[in-house]
């Protein structure tokens, strides 16, 4: 566990391609081109959430980025603006958590990955999963991260085997297609 509090003081991060950063709420433009697009939709995680994360205009961007900043907040969550380092535009968004005995007793919790279709690539993946193996474990207190990848996010999954991932059963038989790494991997 780490001794920064997260929920105070919200930490960045930086790959080759891209800045992680707490969304704001100015991010909602950019990220519509990410939650209005089908092709990225079906690969985003929406198992225990409040909608299924298709929006089609700023405004409904707006107030899902406002409950997530809320979220956060409450100590709940962190959804990431996953920043372009080329464009400067969010491009999607990373959130993760971690909970006490989150599933059959380990302390863990879930990483989302929700980027545009282009962005659903095995290398710009890869980038994001390596940061949260290298950041998310000791700031979240977890021992293990899940993260779904249904059948056909062929891409996700050989991005998450390279990290060291697994097929992953949670405890919950409702959600399904899930890898996961412990931090012991």
């Amino acid at each position: 566990m780490s001794n920064i509090d997260i929920y105070t003081t919200c930490p960045e991060f930086d790959t080759e391609h891209f800045h992680l950063r707490l969304v704001r709420e100015s991010d909602a433009e950019d990220l519509l081109e990410c939650y209005s697009d089908p092709a990225a939709q079906k690969f985003f995680n929406s198992d225990n959430c409040t909608s299924d994360f298709f929006y089609s205009t700023t405004e409904e961007m707006r107030e899902c980025v406002q409950s997530w900043i809320s979220e956060y907040k409450k100590r709940h969550f962190i959804r990431f603006a996953t920043i372009d380092k080329i464009t400067g535009k969010a491009v999607g968004t990373v959130e993760m958590f971690g909970v006490k005995n989150w599933d059959n007793g380990i302390d863990g919790g879930c990483l989302r990955i929700d980027v545009k279709s282009e962005f659903e690539k095995t290398n710009f993946l890869f980038e994001l999963i390596a940061l949260a193996n290298d950041n998310f474990f000791a700031l979240f207190g977890a021992e293990l991260i899940a993260v779904k990848a249904i059948p056909e996010a062929t891409e996700r999954i050989a991005a998450l085997k390279s990290n060291g991932y697994a097929p992953y059963e949670l405890s919950n038989p409702n959600f399904t297609h899930f890898y996961a790494k412990t931090f012991h991997n």
